[in-house]
This record gives structure tokens, sequence and C-alpha cells, in this order.
């Protein structure tokens, strides 16, 4: 569930608070359909009109339906990036997760190199959507999808303890997790080739779990 909240204007100009949690949670077919539909045209508007383009009005215009049917579910566009912001993290687990889980038998190096390459396959499905939503990840200070993926991170690093010269914890999950992203979000702002950027990413990794004191 979506709980970050955000303060909009009332009628008469004052600061009220208002909820970004979803609404109504979607059950029957047409209802999803609904939220597929508003929540892929929010994608298509912020990859092609940034945020200045974004409001609950351009939105429910591309998505063909009412805005009374879009408040229904989302009662700002804060609602809705909110979702947008969980739907990629699900996405981002789930692939660094099946990266992690494709073969156990592996060395450290080979399975890293495939948590590295997943995590820049999902964040390029649509580059300019995943820019957008990063910087607003950090205005909603939405970061619940960090603790998952760190959990998983370590469980690598633990797995394989024995072949890094740097003891696992929590606080070097979190570091790998940091270094990663810096180097994605690089890769995106410049547009420099998926691989060059993947290899650079493997040994400033590397150069951190393989360095001895």
């Amino acid at each position: 569930m979506l709980r970050n909240k955000t303060r909009i204007r009332d009628g008469r100009g004052r600061p009220r608070k208002h909820s970004a949690t979803a609404r109504k949670v979607p059950i029957q077919a047409r209802s999803q359909e609904t939220v597929n539909s508003i929540l892929e045209a929010s994608a298509r508007i912020l990859e092609t009109d940034g945020l200045p383009g974004f409001n609950t009005n351009a939105v429910a215009r591309r998505a063909g339906v009412s805005i009374g049917s879009l408040y229904q579910y989302f009662p700002n566009k804060d609602a809705i990036l909110l979702e947008l912001i969980r739907s990629f993290e699900e996405a981002l687990d789930t692939a660094v997760e099946q990266a992690i889980e494709s073969d156990k038998e592996e060395r450290f190096t080979p399975r890293l190199r495939k948590v590295v390459r997943a995590l820049f396959a999902v964040h390029h499905r649509r580059p300019a959507l995943h820019r957008v939503l990063e910087i607003e990840e950090e205005r909603l200070g939405n970061h619940a999808g960090d603790s998952t993926l760190s959990d998983m991170v370590l469980q690598l690093l633990q797995e394989h303890s024995a072949e890094l010269m740097i003891h696992p914890s929590q606080i070097v999950a979190q570091d790998i997790i940091i270094i990663s992203k810096a180097l994605v979000d690089a890769s995106l702002l410049s547009g420099a080739a998926r691989n060059d950027m993947e290899k650079r990413t493997m040994r400033a990794l590397c150069g951190y779990l393989f360095y001895a004191d």
C-alpha cells in the first residue's frame, strides 16, 4: 500500500494534507484494465513531455477515461507516480532475484555479472521514463524497495564470502547498490553504450570487493 503524503492547497489557498495513497483497489478485470490504461498513459506522457506535461487531466485524456474514473483509483498525480515507481521496483527485484537464483553453482564474479546485467536491462527498457522516476522517488521519499534489493545482494555476498576481500555486511550491500545505481544513472543520462557501462560497473564493484586494506 502506498502511504506517502504530499501537501496541496485547498480552495482558499491554504496548505492541507492530501493522501497519495491509491484509493480504490481494482478487483474486476475491467477495473484493472482501467488502471493499466492510466498507468501506461502516464508513462507515455512522462517519456514524451516530462513532468511539465504530466497532470491528471492530461493522463485522463491520453488514457481515454473520465477524470472522475481516474480519481476513483488515484487521488492525485503523486499517487500515479508512486504506483509507477512501485511497479518498476517490483520488476527490478524480480530480475535481480532471477539473476541470483539462476545458477548457484557458479563462482561469485559470473553471478555478480548477471546481477549487473539485470539492473541495466530493467532500467534500459524505458530509459526516459526511469530517469523521471528516479528523480521523483527522491522527492517523494519512497525508498521501500531498496531494503529488498539490499537483502538479496547481501545474500549473494554471504554465499561467496570466502572469495571476497571484504566481510559481507548490510553496509557493503548498500555500497554495491549505490555504486551500481550511480553508473546506471550515468549511462541513462549520457546515452553511453550499455555493454561498456556494464563492464565499467563490474570493474568498480570488483575493485571494491576484492581490494585488500
